[in-house]
């Protein structure tokens, strides 16, 4: 399963303390000082365009500026998507990964109007045809590089379009993105020789930012789980079957007790088997114990599917821990709300929570009772239960029946407006479930959420 939204209030510190600098709004101000460094840059190298009054001169200086609007854009991908330890605890994978997406269709764009800009407004001051001006560029090897790049980056970039994304497997989705790093480096040597930074006063800026990107992406995204792993040794301990599609997977490993994660997180995981080596990620579903690590997965893929086929002792590659879906500020009251595999991370938090001594509710919506995961040990975390059954009755009564909306919450938690809920399942239950909440006054710095999708 993946994440895709998360919904969470900024940390605010209590009493009468300062609202601290949130990591998004350091990255803010970090995106725009380096923005007013682009436009002195630009304008520095290209302003003779537009004065001189030259055909093309205005075409040709936007193009520069789509370029390093482009070259800007892909830095900022790699920070989203780095696992930088100051950004991604706190703005949460699934943000960071929506903006990811987002920024991506943008870089996609002014992919395509930089060379065509370029072409235009050369073609116009050359006084060329447009087919003629670009037979001249794609003649020089620099420019050679930029278009293998911008072949690559549109192929991804189309293969991430609803309509094609939804015929790929996650496999062959994850391989296509993979190129993009070619892509990304063919693209830094044509822009090193272009005449916006070749030779230009802030060359040594433009190449201490690449340097220091490419050095946290290398070092947090690669270097750290390579190490994590190699120091821990995780492998497979035992595969539990705990319902007709869902299972555990127990990993075992060496010195597991400084394997630090939050309940609620979750992993990118790959296990060393023949059909199981892309990475995909999986909720920790039972809260850190130093002896052993879980997770838990529902069968509805090739991948997951060939869970159970796992032996003990294979060798799990684990990146890790991921998402910001944590208790981070405790509280005495609280409302969790799962659906289907959502209470992966929901029992996680909830075997933390009972060890503190906190107050929960939990509401567990399955399509029958053959779906529940974890029910006798949600009960004996957890005195007050309530599983609802979405597409079959309980005519003993043991059961809520229906779906979970805002009667059922007010019946089953009349105090909800007083407790910290985190929700947790398919995307049309995270939307009526966080509506239903704040139409009970639950505000919205109490509610967090996350979709799958």
């Amino acid at each position: 399963m993946s994440r895709a939204e998360r919904t969470i209030a900024d940390p605010v510190l209590a009493g009468d303390r300062e609202r601290r600098i949130t990591p998004a709004q350091w990255l803010a101000a970090a995106c725009g000082l380096h923005a007013a460094v682009l436009g002195v840059a630009w304008w520095h190298a290209s302003s003779h365009l537009l004065l001189s009054g030259r055909p093309g001169g205005h075409v040709v200086a936007l193009g520069r500026l789509a370029g390093l609007l482009v070259g800007s854009a892909v830095l900022l991908q790699l920070v989203l998507v780095g696992r930088l330890p100051w950004l991604e605890p706190s703005l949460g994978s699934d943000r960071l990964s929506r903006w990811h997406r987002r920024l991506g269709f943008t870089i996609g764009s002014l992919f395509l109007a930089h060379p065509v800009l370029l072409t235009v407004g050369y073609a116009r001051r050359n006084h060329f045809g447009a087919v003629q001006q670009f037979t001249e560029f794609i003649s020089d090897w620099p420019t050679r590089l930029a278009f293998a790049a911008f072949t690559i980056i549109a192929l991804v970039v189309l293969s991430s379009t609803p309509l094609i994304r939804r015929r790929l497997t996650y496999e062959t989705w994850h391989v296509s993105h993979l190129t993009m790093y070619v892509a990304i480096g063919l693209a830094v040597v044509h822009q090193a020789n272009g005449a916006d930074i070749a030779g230009q006063p802030w060359a040594i800026y433009w190449l201490a930012l690449h340097l220091l990107v490419f050095g946290c992406f290398l070092t947090f995204r690669a270097g750290r789980p390579i190490a994590r792993c190699a120091r821990h040794r995780f492998r497979i301990d035992r595969i539990v079957a705990e319902s007709g599609d869902v299972t555990s997977v127990y990993l075992t490993g060496r010195r597991l007790d400084r394997f630090v994660f939050r309940p609620g997180q979750y992993a990118n995981v790959a296990f060393l088997s023949k059909g199981c080596w892309s990475p995909h990620p999986f909720s920790f579903s039972a809260a850190p114990n130093g002896q052993f690590l879980r997770l838990s997965i529902k069968a509805v893929g090739d991948f997951t599917a060939r869970i159970r086929d796992l032996r003990p002792n294979t060798l799990t590659l684990l990146e890790g821990p991921l998402g910001a879906f944590t208790a981070a500020a405790p509280r005495d009251k609280y409302l969790m709300v799962a659906g289907g595999i959502g209470i992966t991370p929901i029992r996680a938090l909830i075997e933390s929570l009972a060890e503190a001594g906190r107050d929960i509710v939990l509401v567990y919506a399955v399509r029958t009772v053959n779906d529940l995961v974890f029910a006798s040990e949600l009960r004996a975390l957890s005195a007050r239960c309530h599983f609802v059954l979405s597409h079959s009755a309980d005519a003993a009564g043991a059961h809520e029946s229906g779906r979970v909306d805002g009667p059922m919450l007010a019946r089953l938690v009349p105090d909800v407006e007083d407790r910290e809920a985190f929700i947790c399942g398919p995307p049309p239950m995270m939307v009526a479930v966080a509506a239903a909440l704040r139409t009970l006054q639950v505000p919205d710095s109490s509610i967090h959420y996350e979709q799958f999708a």
